[in-house]
């Protein structure tokens, strides 16, 4: 029988709680989270308590992550992760104390990631901000064993985009085809903005839910008066993350619908869009015009005619230079 596996609503924010709590530093051991996680009513299923051994386990365990792994073998898997990969893989850095730089999925201070690739390897290109003498640096950079052909600076890389944004005279056929083009992600965007809303929901009611079963443990005397102003803190910060993120979700304006307010006066500024939306606005601008992404060469500094859309744009303008535009071209 192949049965999937669930969330236990009541260890599942615990556990949870603990992998948030090794992620933040605030503590010197892992043994201290243990003890508090204990103290908040961590137990087996069979209500005994976590012995250290298997809670160091747990924290190393990818199947909280979302990962199955038999052996070499590892998997996506069926059931819904407890927490993210990011946090998971901040919690392994602090468990092999191997310092590094992890990613968010989406980073408001690199928005071309996921979206660039390189030219000669046709991996997306990662970003960050590697430290150099004496500062640190945003850039892009290929990332792929025995390739890294591309390393180019943040600034440098977002100018030429806007430039090619820049480029975009709409057309008329343009403005017929936009609301088909952008329909489909608008309609993504709508479905993924409910669900992270109910997700974030639910994230902040168990958060309020700790916060209580740390004030009871503190009244009982199970935790310390420094372990508990060091777990209020961290969940002080998990709830602000989370109405943070909850009011970006319910002020967000849709830089697409914006778009299309403007189809209907013939007027369309997609550099002017693309400068005022947030990471997931430009994203989903971008992945509007071109769906396959864009391909980056170090040598050339530019973005290579392998992209389909602006190869055939050329080849348009070349036999129609009055009608030279996305979707037709650039």
């Amino acid at each position: 029988m192949n049965k999937k596996l669930k969330i236990d609503p009541e260890r599942g924010p615990l556990v949870a709680e603990a992998f948030t709590l090794v992620a933040s530093g605030r503590f010197v051991t892992t043994d201290a989270v243990w003890k508090m996680a204990t103290s908040l009513g961590l137990r087996t299923r069979r209500g005994n308590v976590l012995s250290r051994q298997t809670f160091a386990r747990m924290l190393s365990n990818p199947i909280y992550a979302g990962w199955v792994v038999s052996g070499d073998l590892k998997v996506e898997g069926q059931h819904p992760p407890l927490v993210s990969r990011e946090l998971f893989d901040v919690v392994q850095q602090q468990l092999n104390r191997k310092p590094g730089v992890v990613h968010k999925k989406l980073n408001e201070d690199f928005p071309l990631r996921g979206i660039v690739k390189c030219a000669k390897c046709g991996r997306f290109l990662t970003a960050g901000w590697p430290k150099g003498r004496t500062n640190k640096y945003a850039r892009y950079w290929c990332y792929t064993p025995n390739c890294h052909s591309v390393s180019v600076s943040r600034d440098d890389l977002d100018w030429l985009f806007k430039n090619l944004l820049g480029m975009i005279q709409p057309t008329a056929q343009l403005l017929a085809e936009l609301p088909q083009r952008v329909g489909p992600v608008w309609q993504a965007r709508v479905d993924r903005i409910a669900g992270e809303r109910k997700r974030l929901e639910g994230q902040l009611a168990e958060q309020n839910a700790l916060n209580q079963k740390a004030v009871l443990a503190r009244v009982r005397g199970d935790i310390s008066g420094e372990d508990f102003e060091a777990l209020k803190a961290s969940l002080a910060e998990e709830i602000l993350r989370i109405q943070t993120a909850l009011t970006t979700l319910n002020s967000e304006k849709a830089t697409m619908e914006e778009l299309l307010k403007q189809v209907q006066a013939e007027v369309v500024d997609v550099v002017g869009a693309w400068d005022k939306g947030n990471v997931n606005q430009r994203q989903e601008l971008v992945k509007g015009f071109f769906p396959n992404g864009l391909v980056f060469s170090h040598e050339l500094k530019f973005f290579e005619p392998a992209n389909t859309e602006i190869t055939e744009g050329f080849l348009r303008y070349l036999t129609d230079p009055d009608n030279f535009g996305v979707p037709d071209g650039i």
